[in-house]
């Protein structure tokens, strides 16, 4: 269990932006917030409201959730739970220092903006087809759940599980893909590579990221390699962020001795 204190909550940053944050919980909300009862619409608000300071990370009590949404406790955690189970938060349990259980960090996570979600709507997505007799209806490729996107012009929306590592954008960098990509699927490849650009932004280097790229991926390398002795007792992205942060402060310090040298030889 994570010790509660700043620096792990640091370290669940999801964001790079409080604009990004909230254009994720827009599309979550165009997405299922008919789901959603008013209680737990309330408990959202309130973990969105109190997400900025780290941005995307709430470290609010459950107590405290309630009060301010107007629900009860349990109504809070139920929503909490709701929420958890349609993607948008992942929770993150703590310790005090005492060692006696502390507050759950909840982390929200990224979704599709509104307008990648109306550019991608099918009108095919969320009815049944229906054709004038059987013989149109085995014809009619939209109706085939083994279709390839590729067939149809602006036809079915493929799913997530079709979508390789060619979909990516070309921001992430190939050598970073191809480490993660026997253990990933592309999106959680391209959410890791968000906490790289955190991090990176975060430590100002002079270089640029691509000069660094080996320092990712040996860091991505690491906390593979520490999952498979069982040694993450949190997230897999938690533990990589602390892996790449350290190796960046490596970076860092070396950035600063040269710096220092030359300060010394001109002294």
């Amino acid at each position: 269990m994570e010790k509660f204190n700043y620096e792990t909550i640091k370290k669940y940053q999801a964001f790079e932006s409080v604009e990004e944050m909230d254009n994720a919980v827009r599309g979550f909300l165009y997405k299922h917030k008919a789901k959603l009862s008013e209680g737990t619409m309330a408990v959202l608000m309130q973990i969105w409201r109190h997400s900025v300071k780290v941005i995307g990370v709430s470290f609010a009590k459950y107590e405290y959730i309630a009060e301010q949404a107007n629900v009860s406790r349990r109504t809070a955690i139920r929503a909490v739970k709701a929420l958890e189970e349609l993607g948008l938060i992942k929770k993150i349990p703590t310790a005090r220092m005492n060692g006696k259980r502390g507050v759950n960090i909840l982390i929200l996570q990224d979704f599709p903006s509104v307008e990648s979600l109306k550019n991608n709507l099918s009108p095919h997505a969320d009815t049944p087809c229906v054709t004038a007799n059987k013989t149109e209806n085995k014809q009619s490729s939209l109706c085939e759940k083994d279709i390839k996107p590729n067939n149809v012009k602006g036809g079915v929306e493929p799913s997530l599980e079709q979508l390789d590592e060619s979909f990516l954008p070309d921001s992430v960098p190939e050598q970073f893909v191809a480490a993660a990509k026997p253990f990933f699927h592309v999106i959680d490849i391209y959410r890791l590579w968000k906490r790289v650009l955190i991090v990176y932004n975060k430590m100002k280097l002079k270089k640029e990221l691509t000069d660094v790229i080996e320092q990712v991926v040996y860091a991505f390398k690491q906390t593979v390699f520490a999952k498979k002795l069982g040694k993450i007792h949190s997230t897999f992205e938690g533990y990589f962020y602390s892996v790449l942060y350290n190796t960046f402060i490596i970076e860092k310090r070396r950035e600063m001795r040269h710096k220092f040298y030359d300060f010394l030889k001109d002294s």
